[in-house]
């Protein structure tokens, strides 16, 4: 069974650079940098954290981080 940490260690071990949170009944990704101004957070409607093992969680976050860091340069 996934934990929430195991999830984020394997997210920062892949070097993603994005916090995992779990919100009620989804997950959401977390991406601040606050000396660019950036706040930004995407949801993801999976309510169990043991749904994906950390790897699948570092997979989905590098998927989510892919799409966030495309949308920002878009709108730069």
């Amino acid at each position: 069974m996934t934990t929430i940490r195991q999830a984020q260690r394997a997210i920062d071990k892949a070097g993603i650079p994005l916090e995992i949170v779990r919100g009620e009944g989804y997950h959401y990704f977390i991406y601040d940098v606050p000396a660019r101004g950036i706040y930004e957070s995407v949801s993801i409607y999976v309510p169990y954290t043991k749904t994906y093992s950390a790897a699948e969680w570092a997979n989905q976050a590098g998927l989510i981080f892919i799409d966030m860091t495309d949308r920002l340069r878009a709108a730069a």
